[in-house]
């Protein structure tokens, strides 16, 4: 039993040393191919990764810059955002508004980097949500 798996395994070795050959006679278009196919294993993890650890990311994120931005509208319309009171009332409101804006945007925008970046550029942080620069929504 062992004998016909390591001959299958060799068998299938040999013919991917001969089919190597053959695709790059081809030209480019055909070793391109291969290595992009050869990168679909990467390309499927990277996006594994970075929907699993950059929607964390993304919600805590997303839910900081919605706290900031709603203490601050909400705070200008109490008595400004200098007032400590004003900033302190307006924050037993704002939490949980913030904690669930901030919530579903955080898994749209983690999800959505951790497919469209995590295919194209597997295991970078933009994948994981974590680049400074990442596009304004």
């Amino acid at each position: 039993m062992k004998r016909s798996n390591v001959a299958a395994a060799l068998s299938l070795l040999f013919a991917i040393a001969n089919l190597a050959p053959a695709l790059a006679a081809d030209g480019d278009s055909a070793l391109e191919k291969s290595v992009q196919g050869g990168l679909m294993v990467t390309r499927v993890g990277g996006v594994g990764a970075g929907v699993v650890l950059g929607t964390p990311a993304a919600v805590v994120r997303e839910t900081v810059s919605s706290y900031i931005s709603m203490t601050g509208a909400l705070a200008d319309k109490a008595g400004g955002k200098d007032c400590g009171p004003c900033c302190a009332l307006v924050s037993l409101v704002t939490i949980p508004g913030a904690l669930v804006v901030g919530g579903a945007k955080g898994l749209f925008y983690g999800g959505k980097n951790g497919i469209m970046h995590g295919f194209n550029e597997p295991f970078s942080p933009a994948s994981f949500s974590i680049a400074k620069e990442l596009e304004e929504k």
